[in-house]
């Protein structure tokens, strides 16, 4: 157990505000070994690096009057909430995250009817969830497609959860996709009209690889264009420089894949969009690596190889130009030789930008869904 955890007693209940300059129960950050004992596909969770998310490590706790609640009831379920005075269309919002459990309501109910009394005398009049601090950290609850496994960052449950949130009273505010085909597929299909699309954008914008090393070098950046293009997104809260980096720094920028992830720079030298493709890691992590690298690791992932088309932005002075859609050819010409299945990750089902993916990726598809509740 990570040296940041407390040693109190297994059977010990906890649910209250949460202050971190305190030690993480041991109860919270075991659960989930218990819960996914028996799974073959949890990748799972790094004990040292929870116990740092709720420390003063997290810069997310050195925000004004950014505040924490967390719930475990051992051996059966655990909860985290996060309030920080947002607003989502109009009315202050609490998020719960970090929650695991076993398929009974009452241990679910107790702690939910209890992070929501404190939410609600933050001031918050709704809570979403499961949003784990902000939406730049994971969220979201799966749906389906369990007898395929996950890959990092994609939601992972048992099947049960999504049933737990209707007993518990919460309903859907989004859904969420990621869809996935084989690369020779989306090739053929995108390959010939691109390459009579893509002249036409080149005189407004170069494409190039983005690697890990631009990433790194040009942060300040990329942290800039981070706000401009998804300031409008669902529930975003802009990150400080500081969190930006501790989220989007190093060990981020080496997974990136440097040969399929694609940077558009318009002439003037500005970044004009940007969509980042990573191996599934997956195999390496069932395997015990941490720490991966695209260029120390990637060589070792068994075939099929999967690339994950995971984030991408464009500019809102270039969105009419298609570039978006631009980019998602590119990688996926990109991809060839290197990859055998391409996936579009987690897009919201009602984003414009889903119709690429549709279009070329439903040789099999996944649901998420994200919830919500009114405080009453």
């Amino acid at each position: 157990m990570s040296k940041f955890a407390s040693e109190l007693p297994s059977t010990e209940k906890h649910a209250g505000p949460w202050n971190p300059n305190d030690l993480l129960p041991v109860a919270f950050a075991t659960l989930p070994q218990h819960l996914y004992a028996e799974d073959p596909h949890w990748l799972g969770e790094d004990p040292l690096a929870l116990a740092q998310a709720f420390s003063l490590a997290n810069p997310w706790f050195t925000q004004p009057n950014h505040r924490a609640w967390l719930g475990v009831i051992p051996g059966q379920a655990r909860l985290a909430g996060f309030y920080s005075g947002q607003e989502v269309d109009g009315e202050r919002v609490a998020f719960f995250g970090f929650w695991e459990g076993i398929n009974e309501l009452a241990p679910h109910q107790e702690l939910f009817q209890a992070l929501c009394r404190w939410a609600k005398a933050q001031g918050a009049t709704r809570v979403y969830g499961p949003i784990n601090f902000s939406t730049f950290g994971a969220y979201r609850v799966r749906l389906d497609g369990f007898e395929a496994g996950c890959f990092p960052g994609e939601p992972w449950n048992p099947p049960y959860y999504a049933a737990l949130m209707t007993q518990l009273g919460f309903s859907e505010r989004y859904r969420y996709l990621s869809t996935s085909n084989q690369v020779a597929d989306v090739v053929a299909q995108v390959g010939p009209d691109y390459a009579r699309y893509k002249p036409k954008l080149e005189s407004v914008v170069s494409f190039s690889a983005l690697s890990g090393e631009f990433w790194m070098d040009n942060l300040d950046e990329l942290y800039g264009f981070v706000d401009n293009v998804f300031g409008g997104n669902f529930a975003y809260s802009s990150p400080s420089l500081t969190q930006f980096k501790a989220q989007c720094g190093k060990p981020f920028a080496d997974k990136l894949c440097p040969h399929t992830s694609v940077l558009a720079t318009a002439h003037d030298g500005r970044i004009a969009g940007f969509f980042l493709v990573f191996p599934d890691y997956a195999p390496l992590i069932k395997r015990g690596l941490r720490n991966i690298s695209y260029h120390e690791h990637a060589h070792l992932l068994p075939e099929p190889r999967h690339a994950l088309a995971k984030t991408g932005g464009v500019l809102p002075a270039f969105r009419e130009l298609g570039l978006f859609t631009a980019m998602g050819c590119e990688l996926s010409l990109r991809a060839e030789g290197r990859y055998q299945q391409i996936s579009a990750c987690l897009v919201r089902a009602d984003n414009p930008s889903r119709q690429f993916a549709l279009r070329h990726g439903v040789a099999s598809q996944r649901q998420y869904a994200l919830y919500q509740q009114a405080l009453l």
